[in-house]
């Protein structure tokens, strides 16, 4: 076995761990169901199985880059899904707003009226 051999099995050894992640990811429960019928693709793969892992940042990070530079249409769509997907919904911005002014209000009302 000369060195040549060695650094052919090195990237198949690689893929074969991307694709080891993405299965195990896909067989555990926390794998999102919406990303279930999503095409395979190398670089969609890796954003979901950080997805499924929790990490929001990556997915911020590089799918809009995979969004821009896709050839797929189904690939880019899924990217954009994803990186939707890691975005606090509006309504609930609104509820955490409406708790702090009701928490502003309630104080104000207690210094007023009980705390003096």
């Amino acid at each position: 076995m000369n060195g040549a051999d060695k650094q052919s099995d090195v990237p198949d050894a690689r893929d074969t761990s991307k694709d080891d992640a993405f299965d195990q990811a896909r067989a555990s429960w926390g794998f999102p169901a919406f990303a279930r019928d999503f095409p395979r693709h190398p670089d969609l793969d890796a954003l979901v199985v950080a997805f499924a892992n929790g990490d929001y940042a990556f997915v911020r990070a590089h799918a809009p880059k995979l969004s821009a530079t896709a050839d797929d249409y189904a690939v880019k769509s899924a990217a954009e899904l994803l990186e939707a997907r890691t975005k606090p919904d509006s309504a609930a911005k609104i509820l955490v707003l409406l708790a702090l002014a009701l928490l502003v209000y309630l104080t104000v009302f207690w210094v007023g009226h009980c705390g003096g």
